[in-house]
């Protein structure tokens, strides 16, 4: 007796092991969803009306996989709008922009490309608070790039002579920016004023860029010389 009601017991939990996981996964994909819909806002989609556009506001046009580091190994399909600078992500049903007040880590998997929100003083003196492309990180330092595409309006001929331009979406130069601590500000490109970022080491990075005939313009080499501060 003993033993049949062993093995009706272990029938039981086998034949429920599986409603048991589809139940937790469909909860996980429940939570990931509400996750989200706390943490987006409606597109702007003010490039609808510019959709003849020359160019793309997009830095891809098309939806490429990544994986958000809140949400482990989970998949998504995003691609970043550097005219407005909102990261799309398409779902099932929709597509929505994460809300960059929110803090998110994200990359994309094929470039293995990551991007964070943080905020951030810009040329201007302007604080500002948006999506960043990191190129080198360490616990300390960052350096961090941010992507922009301008949106130039259509400009009808003024007379017979001159011809008429049409709207176009143009990509301008990236600014790149150095974290140090919680403070996000525009990396300087004048070697003395880089330097002096770094009071403890600016003798040796004198050394290191003339050298390595650094420049403080080229993407490479600002990613060569911090990933060289990290070993300082």
């Amino acid at each position: 007796m003993n033993t049949l009601k062993f093995y009706m017991v272990t029938f039981f939990i086998i034949c429920s092991v599986p409603y048991v996981c589809n139940a937790q996964i469909d909860y996980n994909q429940r939570n990931t969803q509400a996750s989200l819909d706390v943490m987006q806002y409606s597109i702007k989609n003010n490039h609808n009306s510019n959709k003849n556009a020359k160019g793309s506001p997009f830095i891809n046009e098309t939806f490429e996989v990544l994986k958000f580091k809140k949400f482990g190994n989970k998949v998504f399909s995003g691609r970043y709008d550097a005219n407005l600078g909102e990261m799309q992500i398409r779902r099932e049903n929709d597509t929505i922009a994460l809300n960059a007040n929110e803090n998110f880590e994200i990359t994309f998997v094929s470039s293995n490309k990551t991007y964070k929100t943080l905020s951030y003083i810009d040329n201007d003196g302007i604080s500002k608070r948006g999506f960043l492309v990191v190129l080198n990180e360490t616990d300390s330092i960052a350096l961090l790039k941010e992507e922009v595409i301008k949106f130039h309006e259509e400009k009808p001929s003024t007379n017979g002579y001159d011809k008429a331009k049409p709207a176009e979406y143009k990509r301008v130069k990236d600014t790149y920016y150095y974290k140090i601590g919680e403070h996000v500000s525009v990396l300087p490109q004048k070697r003395k004023e880089f330097t002096k970022l770094f009071p403890e080491h600016s003798k040796k990075l004198e050394v290191f860029i003339k050298k390595n005939k650094i420049s403080l313009k080229k993407e490479d080499d600002l990613i060569s010389l911090f990933k060289h501060i990290g070993t300082l």
